[in-house]
């Protein structure tokens, strides 16, 4: 799918804490949420022991690097970071933002080291832990993401996110009951928090709980106001719905999530296909040609172009040969 939440596919990594504070630890792929973190005596990032000039020079920089990361120029953005931190080590924010950079293009190993030296040098600050477990559950290195969601639990156990990269990791390892623990955890110290909410249906959907799944999911859906449900929660419940053979509902679920996002032929590909199982392949027609239209390339839409046309001919020829 290629529509998003706040946070981005329940598979890619959040976005990362970073120069002027922390981002929202899982509000993905989709809301920044920044708060300064700020000691008496300032910043605790600038640590440096460097000359004045020096933590002026880091800092500009810093913020250069933050304004290349807005406008989505990441080679930018990395380069000024990198300078940064050669003007200022000890600078945690420019090595955060160094590491979410060198992650956006796709060098993770050098971003999780960065990472590394931002949690030491931040002390050990719970929200930095977080940052690293996700990098950490994004590579695979599974144990490692458990043990900073624990040590950030440790430090401060009223951290939604911590209780959500616990789930994180034994969702993965498909440990669904303690998942679904922590994944509790984090909603009680967080209740609007919608890729957990989506998490946890996901996981009653592995353990074969429509039921519960579907009532997940509507439970979110009703968080939003009327008509601004995003599409990627209709789309969620869509696919329970289809679990349950509720294949009309389905289709209403996926069209309101195609009215608020056009252009996505996947989504007027999965409308086809519940379509279909609806009995509608009129209908089904239809939708797939838009997705085509969207996307002459989107390959499961040719797929089932050819499908229907196939059997439309078969119909045709029954009907013909049915004639006196």
């Amino acid at each position: 799918m290629r529509v998003t939440l706040a946070r981005t596919d329940w598979t890619t990594i959040a976005p990362l804490a970073c120069q002027a504070g922390s981002w929202c630890a899982r509000c993905g792929l989709l809301v920044t949420l920044i708060a300064v973190i700020c000691c008496s005596s300032g910043c605790r990032a600038l640590r440096c022991r460097q000359p004045d000039e020096q933590i002026s020079a880091a800092r500009e920089l810093s913020i250069r690097g933050t304004d290349a990361q807005r406008r989505g120029q990441w080679d930018r953005a990395e380069q000024f970071y990198a300078s940064a931190v050669q003007q200022c080590p000890a600078d945690e924010r420019a090595r955060c933002g160094l590491a979410e950079s060198l992650w956006q293009r796709g060098n993770r190993e050098q971003a999780v080291a960065h990472m590394e030296q931002a949690v030491r040098l931040s002390g050990s600050d719970p929200l930095r832990r977080i940052q690293l477990g996700q990098m950490y559950l994004s590579v695979g290195q599974l144990p490692r993401a458990l043990e900073q969601a624990d040590l950030a639990i440790e430090a401060n156990g009223s951290l939604a996110a911590a209780w959500a990269l616990r789930g994180d990791v034994f969702k993965q390892e498909a440990r669904y009951n303690e998942a679904l623990a922590s994944y509790h955890r984090a909603l009680a110290h967080q209740a609007h928090y919608p890729d957990v909410q989506l998490a946890v249906a996901d996981v009653y959907q592995k353990q074969d709980r429509q039921l519960r799944a579907l009532s997940t999911v509507q439970q979110l859906a009703d968080q939003y106001p009327p008509g601004q449900t995003p599409p990627l929660v209709l789309y969620r419940e869509a696919l329970v719905l289809k679990d349950l053979k509720r294949y009309t509902d389905a289709a209403n679920s996926l069209l309101a999530a195609s009215r608020q996002d056009p252009q996505s032929a996947e989504l007027l590909f999965e409308l086809s296909r519940v379509q279909m199982l609806a009995g509608d392949p009129a209908s089904a027609r239809l939708s797939v040609q838009a997705a085509l239209a969207r996307d002459p390339s989107h390959t499961a839409s040719q797929a089932m172009f050819a499908e229907l046309g196939t059997a439309a001919d078969r119909v045709s020829t029954a009907s013909y040969r049915t004639q006196p």
